[in-house]
């Protein structure tokens, strides 16, 4: 990975981290606008709004970690099982996170019983985004253990 290519990511980074640090400030503002709108659904405002920012949070902490791996690559040392488990948080902060996004849109349909075709489609969207990405996630931490593996072989070879 060539330099430029590390510094724009490490500057994208930040600007990700940024953009979830002022998401986390909107959210409750947003959320008891909405509350204002519907009176009847005024109580729901703070719990989804920690909802939310617990998902956002998982969001941060991947980033973190990103950057870590970005500073592993940096260092030359990313063919190492600490990588493995930088990954396995990544894994668990997209699950988390799409639980977190999908547990309200539930709740609205099945338990308040409103909602209608846009948190239909939303549901169906963090489900099968966060799905995918847990899952490309997963293919990407095998792709780094063969790599370990044969960086480990050839080491023992040389």
């Amino acid at each position: 990975m060539n330099m430029l290519a590390r510094q724009l990511l490490r500057v994208a980074l930040v600007v990700l981290l940024l953009g979830t640090v002022l998401a986390q400030v909107l959210l409750p503002v947003f959320a008891s606008e909405e509350g204002g709108i519907y009176p009847e659904l005024a109580y729901l405002a703070v719990p989804y709004s920690v909802a939310g920012i617990l998902a956002i949070a998982c969001g941060q902490v991947a980033l973190l970690v990103v950057w870590r791996l970005l500073s592993m690559v940096n260092g030359g040392v990313i063919f190492t099982r600490r990588a493995l488990r930088s990954v396995d948080v990544i894994t668990a902060c997209a699950a988390v996170a799409t639980v977190l996004w999908a547990g309200p849109m539930i709740h609205l349909l099945f338990f308040v019983g409103v909602g209608g075709p846009g948190v239909v489609l939303g549901l169906a969207a963090c489900l099968a985004g966060g799905l995918a990405l847990v899952l490309l996630v997963v293919v990407m931490r095998g792709l780094l253990e063969s790599a370990i593996a044969d960086r480990t072989e050839l080491d023992e070879v040389i």
